[in-house]
């Protein structure tokens, strides 16, 4: 079993993996359909998962419309319009802009949730970051940012919506419910705003495949669990790795540059993260 303190580094590796993959798959397809069906892949995936272990459904009875709402925003609204930035940015920039993340659900936890923290956790929320903004900075035209803004808030209000409103659901089942959740939202966003398309290519296949195993069912079944365990702020502190991260596998995948800021950075976000979780040994 994996130890609490390689939780966050885990999911933020996948995380991290998925801007790469995405990267890649978005010159074969347009990037609300890419999201569309990757969701809804996992979603189907999920359910054959859960059948198969005949897993109990009584958890899901009172607060499925609840997850449902918590994966559009998750799922759905973060990574359609994360995905459609990515036509224009590249994969460092967006993960700095979810790096925010936990900066906004933090401090919205400690006030809405009673989630409480130390001045070590804070000093953790600082150092994370500040390794953001040294590590990687973001330079781009104003309707990316208007798109990661929003993707952003899906992150952020969909983590501290499931926290509020399903806080004791099985993480693998949470999951397949939220997934269900940002199919249906990406699939409406594909049919509405844009003229879907796809060249079924090897690279659109793989990056599809990776996002949808290793992200949408193991990762976010990770952060579930890390969700449900940890609660809403040390769950969103792994997304001050998440920009470093990226910065290294884009940099070996996609040839992005990768500076000495960077390493910098993502040394500094990987302290605030420890800081963060070190309550966790405590408790």
């Amino acid at each position: 079993m994996l130890a609490w303190s390689s939780l966050p580094f885990c999911f933020a590796v996948l995380w991290a993996s998925s801007y790469a993959a995405a990267k890649i798959g978005l010159a074969d397809i347009t990037p609300f359909a890419f999201v569309a069906v990757r969701l809804a892949i996992a979603a189907l995936a999920a359910l054959a998962i859960l059948l198969a272990r005949q897993s109990a459904w009584g958890s899901l009875a009172r607060v499925w419309p609840h997850l449902l709402i918590g994966g559009a925003l998750v799922h759905g609204l973060a990574l359609a319009t994360a995905h459609a930035a990515l036509t224009s940015v590249d994969a460092t920039s967006t993960a700095l802009v979810h790096a925010v993340h936990p900066i906004l659900t933090a401090l919205v936890a400690t006030l809405a949730l009673g989630e409480q923290f130390r001045w070590w956790q804070w000093l953790g929320v600082a150092l994370g970051f500040l390794g953001v903004v040294i590590g990687v900075p973001l330079g781009t035209g104003t309707g990316p940012l208007v798109l990661l803004a929003l993707s952003l808030f899906g992150l952020s209000g969909g983590t501290l919506y499931l926290k509020r409103f399903c806080p004791k659901v099985p993480p693998f089942e949470a999951t397949m419910v939220q997934l269900v959740g940002g199919a249906l939202l990406a699939g409406l966003a594909t049919l509405t705003l844009e003229t879907p398309h796809a060249h079924w290519t090897l690279s659109l296949v793989g990056a599809l495949a990776w996002n949808t195993v290793f992200m949408s069912i193991g990762g976010m079944a990770l952060y579930n669990f890390m969700l449900l365990h940890y609660g809403a702020s040390r769950a969103a502190s792994c997304f001050f790795v998440v920009p470093g991260a990226a910065a290294l596998i884009a940099w070996v995948v996609l040839g992005e540059r990768l500076s000495s800021l960077t390493i910098i950075g993502l040394t500094a976000a990987s302290l605030g993260v420890a800081l963060v979780w070190w309550r966790s040994r405590q408790s």
